[in-house]
């Protein structure tokens, strides 16, 4: 799986928004739209099993035209289905991958930039710490570049995070809350006398 789709994947890109914005280039029309957010629902509900019965509970179609729209989109590599026991369940990893490779062609420098800085700040996380991010990982690193925090900030948290042998990034994530706390400005508190003086001094 691509870095942008584990992104998705791991809801640090917002699934929804993305595909709503991007469906016409996935070549699915409005409908097999609400299908996919529908079931990326129900695993966010940490519920993977595909129930037609659901979808049309949900939805104006009837099982027969959704069983239809649910065959194509797996056709489509969009969905992907395990058989066990008798019980069908599903994955969207095609659809993660088909919406990052959207996402990964845009002329979007700006999303490009991002994209290329957060996978260098994993591969240096993945390589000090000798294990792969995990989705909460990949979360908390989102939000250190919602903050602004640069590469070198990054790199020197988690540097010294596995000094300390915290081999974790809420202890990282701690270290760069800490050391770019906003500077509290001093109250200067003013003798009356010579407050007096200065605003006699300053009256036009």
């Amino acid at each position: 799986m691509t870095s942008v789709a584990r992104l998705i994947k791991a809801k640090t890109i917002s699934f929804t928004e993305e595909m709503i914005t991007n469906y016409k280039k996935l070549q699915l029309n409005e409908t097999e739209l609400i299908v996919l957010i529908l079931l990326y629902r129900r695993l966010d509900e940490q519920n993977n099993i595909l129930s037609i019965s659901d979808l049309t509970s949900q939805m104006t179609l009837n099982e027969e035209q959704i069983s239809n729209l649910v065959i194509n989109l797996v056709q489509k590599g969009f969905i992907n289905i395990n058989m066990e026991n008798s019980v069908e369940s599903f994955e969207l990893d095609g659809a993660y991958e088909a919406l990052a490779k959207v996402l990964e062609n845009e002329d979007d420098h700006s999303f490009k930039d991002r994209q290329d800085l957060l996978s260098q700040i994993v591969l240096y996380i993945e390589t000090t710490y000798a294990k792969s991010c995990s989705p909460a990982d990949l979360q908390i690193i989102n939000s250190w570049l919602d903050l602004g925090y640069s590469y070198n900030q990054i790199k020197k948290a988690v540097l010294d995070s596995l000094k300390a042998k915290k081999l974790h990034l809420k202890y990282a994530d701690a270290i760069l809350a800490n050391r770019n706390k906003p500077v509290k400005r001093q109250t200067v508190e003013y003798d009356e006398d010579i407050k007096k003086m200065l605003d006699e001094m300053y009256v036009k």
